[in-house]
C-alpha cells in the first residue's frame, strides 16, 4: 500500500462508519470523527507545499535566496510513517520544527498519529519521534528518535531526513527518510518517514 493509497484508505474508513477505535468523534453521539478533519487539513497542506500533478497544481519551488542569518521560525504540519511487512501500516500525525537561524539548529517533534491497523480499523498511536537539535543549512539534515504504540503494535524508529527549504523567502520545507531503522514489534521493518511543514504565521 502506498502512501497515497493508505491516505484514501483511512479517509473511507473514517467517512464510512463515523471513526474507529482509539479516538471519538467532536461530541459524543455525533457520529463526526475529529480525525477527518485533520486528515483534510493535511491532504490541503500536502497540495498547497509539494502540489499535485495529477490535477496539474505546481508546488512549491525549492528556496534559492539565501536563509536567514537571525531570527527563528516554526514550521508545523504533519508527518507520515509507513511500515512494510506482513502488518502493514501507515500512519499519519501531527509535526513541529523549530528553526533557530541565529544559531542554525533545529528541533522538533512527531506525534499524536493515527492509522488502519489490519482487522482493527482506524487506531490511534500514542508516542512521539523526537527531532533532535541538529544544524540548519539549505538542505537540513534532521536526525530523529522515538516510538508509537497502539492496537498492539509497538513501533521503534530512527535515522536521519534529508530536507528542503521551499518558497523565497522561506515558507515551508519537506523531509523524508527512506530507509529509516525500524521495528515493529521487535521485528525489523522497512518503510518511510515523510514531514511536510508549513511556517507558522508571526
Amino acid at each position: 500500500m502506498g502512501f497515497r493509497a493508505g491516505w484514501l484508505a483511512i479517509c473511507a474508513i473514517l467517512s464510512g462508519c463515523g471513526g474507529g477505535g482509539g479516538g471519538g468523534g467532536d461530541s459524543p453521539g455525533s457520529g463526526i470523527d475529529p480525525r477527518l478533519a485533520r486528515l483534510d487539513i493535511y491532504a490541503a497542506q500536502r497540495v498547497r507545499v509539494l502540489g499535485d500533478p495529477g490535477a496539474g497544481v505546481m508546488g512549491m519551488a525549492p528556496t534559492t535566496a539565501a536563509l536567514p542569518v537571525d531570527g527563528s521560525a516554526q514550521f508545523t504540519g504533519f508527518a507520515t510513517l509507513r511500515v512494510e511487512g506482513a502488518q502493514e501500516l501507515v500512519l499519519i500525525g501531527d509535526a513541529r520544527l523549530d528553526v533557530d537561524f541565529g544559531t542554525a539548529r533545529a528541533s522538533g517533534r512527531m506525534d499524536r498519529f493515527f492509522g488502519t491497523v489490519p482487522g482493527r480499523g482506524v487506531q490511534d498511536f500514542g508516542g512521539e519521534i523526537t527531532i533532535s537539535d541538529g544544524p540548519v543549512a539549505r538542505d537540513p539534515q534532521l536526525r530523529y528518535a522515538g516510538a508509537l504504540s497502539g492496537a498492539g503494535q509497538v513501533l521503534a524508529v530512527s535515522g536521519t531526513m534529508t530536507g528542503v527549504f521551499l518558497g523565497d523567502p522561506v515558507r515551508a520545507l519537506s523531509a523524508s527518510d527512506l530507509d529509516p531503522l525500524l521495528a515493529q514489534n521487535g521485528v525489523v521493518r522497512t518503510g518511510t518517514l515523510v514531514l511536510v511543514a508549513e511556517q507558522a504565521a508571526p
